[in-house]
């Protein structure tokens, strides 16, 4: 058997990188350990900026595939009796119900779909991925001129690959998340269902945050979990959930329809998401925005550059690293970049005790829209440097001051080397030793 692609992983990235090859014509295999019933039932919060579905031409989510319409996010303080509130169009999906939609279209323009599927390891040839061995019914190997891995944090294809590939770069807990969530339907009315809320407080979610969001089109329904910096021993965030939200009264009586965990990196992406043969994409290529853990937008993304790459790619008659690069330059000015710039943030946040974020978020350092801002273009503006830099000055907190200078001097170096991100792969080895000493020289001023 023999396909142009073969995509391993069938959920939100899987499905969405199906739905752009599908539409370009391009003769793909897409397989899935779980059966069609239960392709992209990892547990998350499920929720999606609007932007990301305009800028990707991307099918709003309809009918039971919508599950409430999201108009902002309420960042709360840790004693709660303050918030910063962020204006934002967005969805809740039903995930399951989405992803199969984006497969169905892909099927219907001639993408294959094979569920039940175990995958073994990758086929490599002079240096290339050429296809995949698989498990379905039996042994089974399948050549393709690309092979995606789209499996999430089992990066199934890539953990067997060479070291020195970049596209194996290895997860350090410390920049991840780990996070358990439950839906729940709750005894009482939900005020303001369209707003998401977030609650930061070191002493219920040490490196993390804990969430609550409303499905507002399924009365009383809500999406509540708790993540962890990955790297703290000794603490569970479902233990944590348990103990700090759960035990509040709003949550009495309330009936679980479903749970689960999962481990989210919150990190910048993987140097490169291709290579001889392969791509990475979504969670597996380390795509998740690394302030507040959202991935589905950027997996669409990665699913677009990379997709529009392999056309072009299959075009001239090589999927070598070379021919496949224009995902990578496509991505990281796209995402990558603000992704590696909020990351330097991330870091800085996970710092800070609870009272600086008290004090940040009562003294409204950066309102709503500044941190829309932030979030969008992973950079401060000059004039909201001067302000926080000014206030923080008149507020008596020279430690906060300090790495706040720091902060944002990092995330505007990480983004303008982004920006110079190599346009070839024999450029990737110095841009990347540039990148680490930016990062190791961040981290030893923040110790």
């Amino acid at each position: 058997m023999s396909y142009d692609v073969v995509v391993v992983g069938a959920g939100f990235a899987g499905a969405s990188i199906a739905y752009f090859l599908g539409r370009l014509g391009v003769k793909t295999l897409i397989a899935d350990l779980k059966p069609w019933d239960f392709v992209g039932s990892k547990p998350c919060g499920d929720a999606v900026g609007k932007h990301h579905f305009d800028e990707l031409s991307m099918p709003y989510p309809k009918g039971d595939e919508l599950e409430g319409i999201v108009k902002g996010i309420s960042i709360y303080s840790p004693s709660e009796q303050h918030e910063v509130f962020v204006s934002g169009e967005g969805f809740e999906i039903h995930r399951i119900k989405y992803t199969q939609r984006l497969l169905s279209d892909a099927i219907s323009r001639g993408v294959e779909f094979l569920g039940g599927t175990h995958f073994r390891e990758p086929i490599i040839k002079d240096d290339h991925v050429v296809g995949v061995k698989i498990w379905s019914g039996g042994a089974k190997e399948i050549f393709s001129k690309v092979v995606i891995d789209a499996s999430g944090n089992a990066r199934a294809v890539v953990r067997f690959l060479p070291k020195s590939w970049p596209v194996n770069e290895e997860l350090v807990l410390g920049d991840a998340n780990i996070a358990y969530r439950e839906i729940r339907v709750l005894e009482n009315h939900i005020d303001n269902p369209e707003v998401l809320r977030i609650y930061i407080n070191n002493d219920v979610a040490p490196g993390g945050y804990w969430w609550y969001f409303p499905y507002s089109k399924m009365e009383r329904t809500v999406n509540i979990g708790l993540g962890i910096r990955g790297d703290l021993r000794g603490l569970h965030p479902k233990e944590l959930l348990y103990k700090h939200v759960f035990s509040r009264p709003e949550f009495k009586g309330s009936k679980v329809v479903e749970s689960g965990g999962a481990l989210v990196p919150t990190r910048r992406p993987i140097p490169s998401l291709v290579w001889n043969g392969i791509a990475v994409i979504g969670d597996a290529a380390y795509v998740v925005n690394p302030v507040h853990g959202g991935g589905k937008g950027s997996s669409m993304i990665s699913a677009k550059c990379v997709s529009e790459a392999i056309k072009n790619a299959l075009e001239v008659g090589s999927t070598s690293a070379k021919d496949l690069w224009e995902a990578n330059t496509c991505y990281m000015i796209k995402y990558g970049g603000k992704q590696g710039s909020l990351d330097i943030f991330r870091y800085f946040l996970q710092k800070l005790s609870n009272d600086d974020l008290e004090f940040s978020i009562s003294k409204k350092l950066v309102n709503g829209n500044e941190l829309n801002e932030i979030s969008l273009r992973g950079k401060f503006e000059v004039g909201l440097v001067d302000k926080i830099l000014k206030l923080s000055s008149l507020l008596s907190r020279p430690s906060l001051l300090l790495k706040l200078r720091t902060v944002v001097k990092y995330m505007d170096l990480i983004k303008e080397h982004y920006l110079k991100y190599p346009s070839t792969p024999e450029g990737l080895n110095k841009w990347l030793h540039d990148l680490n000493k930016i990062l190791k020289n961040y981290h030893d001023s923040l110790m």
